[in-house]
């Protein structure tokens, strides 16, 4: 991580001439504190960088001092495609280090007049994919996943479920895929002896091994990430229990504004009664919206819910002695 910050100070030096303190540690998301070090790091490597004291000063090269590093390298390209494909890299990683450095490469190549159109798109966006309220699962893992799936590197992780159950596993990771800001790692699981999706916030501990592996040539992310989803929303349809408690109403009069939310499964008219059979969620949605209108209707069955209302009927009778 250090690395690619200490190598942005110089491209940024580098580009851009004196430059604050301040202004070092606000693009590379840093404290000044951390660019002071940095600075000094540099200075001990052997870059001549002097400190131009005054209100237009700060830190640069020494006269005529240049570096060669606006060349994209084949890393450059890889973030900066990712970052293209919507895949946006967390905070305080190496690929956020290596996205920052990449733009500046790409800023620096272009016109003066595209640079300063870069500059100013980068001043006037900003993504915020930190949830309103609560806080954001940090992935400290990601760099290693991400070096794993691009390397072919076999991983040991120590993963956690969703029930709280943990278990060891040795995985060959296939790729990644980001949804809804959470990042999944696709990998073949040597312990299930099958390919699997594993939630990157789930991994409590990880290892790269020496071992490498090689890709299924019939393995397609994307193909195998849409069955993978549509199983799992299958799979989740049948876990849940829809809500349902019928009840069956006798109405004096029509009340149809008072239905309005809840599925009525049948109405009958006898007479000037209106008797209605309707789903009304749970036991507890019944007794707290038809107690407060117990004057106005009855209640057919179910008789739990019958003697509900007979119950606190009775009670509040009692508290004014009209028993």
């Amino acid at each position: 991580m250090r690395l690619h910050r200490l190598l942005g100070i110089v491209m940024l030096l580098d580009s851009r001439g004196i430059m604050k303190a301040g202004n070092l540690a606000k693009i590379l998301e840093s404290s000044e504190r951390t660019i002071y070090r940095d600075i000094d790091i540099l200075c001990e490597s052997g870059i001549p960088i002097v400190s131009i004291p005054g209100p237009n000063g700060g830190y640069s090269f020494m006269e005529n001092y240049k570096v060669n590093s606006n060349v994209l390298q084949g890393g450059d390209v890889v973030t900066l495609l990712l970052s293209s494909m919507g895949i946006r890299a967390e905070k305080n990683t190496e690929m956020a280090q290596q996205l920052k450095n990449a733009v500046i490469k790409l800023e620096n190549s272009v016109s003066a007049e595209h640079r300063e159109e870069i500059v100013k798109a980068k001043e006037r966006f900003f993504i915020d994919s930190d949830p309103w309220w609560g806080k954001k699962i940090e992935n400290e893992y990601l760099d290693i996943v991400k070096k794993s799936v691009l390397n072919f590197k076999k991983l040991k992780v120590h993963y956690k479920k969703y029930a709280g159950e943990g278990s060891e596993r040795i995985i060959r990771p296939y790729g990644a895929v980001v949804k809804n800001s959470e990042w999944y790692v696709i990998a073949f699981c040597e312990v299930k002896n099958e390919i699997r999706v594993f939630k990157c916030s789930r991994i409590e501990h990880i290892e790269v091994l020496n071992e490498s592996f090689i890709m299924p040539e019939n393995f397609h992310l994307e193909e195998f990430w849409g069955k993978s989803k549509q199983e799992f929303v299958r799979e989740s349809s049948l876990k849940l229990e829809p809500n349902s408690y019928l009840v069956k109403i006798k109405f004096h009069e029509e009340k149809k504004k008072f239905l309005e939310g809840f599925h009525v499964h049948s109405m009958i008219q006898v007479e000037n009664r209106f008797i209605y059979d309707i789903d009304m969620l749970s036991f507890e949605t019944a007794c707290n919206v038809l107690f407060s209108f117990s004057d106005r209707l009855e209640i057919l069955e179910p008789l739990e819910l019958k003697n509900y209302i007979f119950t606190k009927a009775n009670k509040i009778l009692s508290l004014y002695n009209f028993r």
